[in-house]
């Protein structure tokens, strides 16, 4: 069973993230050259973001090298990623939410310290559809899930979003595994980016 817990809510986790701030990486690589030529629809964009929530994310998961994900998705010629994000608004007033931004967007200085591109091994055209699924959900203006909930698909968080839509094809990129998190103030079982990118279903296709 999945625990609730909105994040905002909770202090004990911003005073984690205010000792943290200090320690955590920052976004000061230099710029990127994506191989968009070797990107599919469906791969799966990972980044160490440098964002609070990403901090969250890291101090949780010791083991995982990334703190979202998102799905890519080929639209008018050019690489998107789809994804559920929080603290991202795109205008005034914006909502969280599943979101589409590019590639370059996703990837950009401000947002990723590192990243890398995971592909389903062998399963093309199932991917494609879940790529294509994850548009129509962003379409549904599908609101982010601050509750982490896995049980209600109503709304969605970055690793949810891929496990559901990659799941509607057959594929179980997660295989069961959730990771228990017991830091200041938030505790509980959570589908972390390490879960899925540890899947022997993926293989690299590109990292920075």
């Amino acid at each position: 069973m999945i625990r609730k817990v909105h994040i905002s809510r909770i202090t004990g986790v911003l005073l984690c993230l205010i000792i943290l701030n200090g320690c955590m990486e920052k976004g000061n690589r230099g710029e990127i050259h994506l191989p968009a030529d070797t990107f599919h629809d469906g791969d799966l964009a990972f980044r160490r973001g440098t964002g609070l929530t990403s901090r969250i994310v890291l101090a949780a998961d010791k083991s995982g090298d990334f703190s979202h994900v998102g799905i890519l998705k080929r639209i008018d010629g050019k690489w998107h990623v789809i994804h559920a994000v929080p603290g991202e608004p795109d205008h005034e007033n914006d909502v969280d939410r599943v979101k589409l931004e590019t590639v370059e967007q996703f990837f950009a200085v401000k947002k990723a310290a590192k990243g890398a591109v995971l592909r389903v091994k062998d399963q093309a055209e199932a991917a494609e559809r879940a790529a294509t699924h994850a548009l129509m959900l962003h379409q549904a203006h599908i609101l982010f899930d601050h509750d982490y909930d896995l049980t209600d698909t109503t709304r969605m968080y970055c690793t949810e979003l891929i496990d559901h839509v990659y799941k509607k094809e057959g594929i179980d990129l997660s295989e069961g595994r959730l990771s228990h998190i017991r830091i200041p103030g938030l505790g509980g079982d959570y589908l972390l980016p390490s879960d899925i990118a540890q899947s022997d279903k993926l293989r690299l296709i590109y990292s920075f």
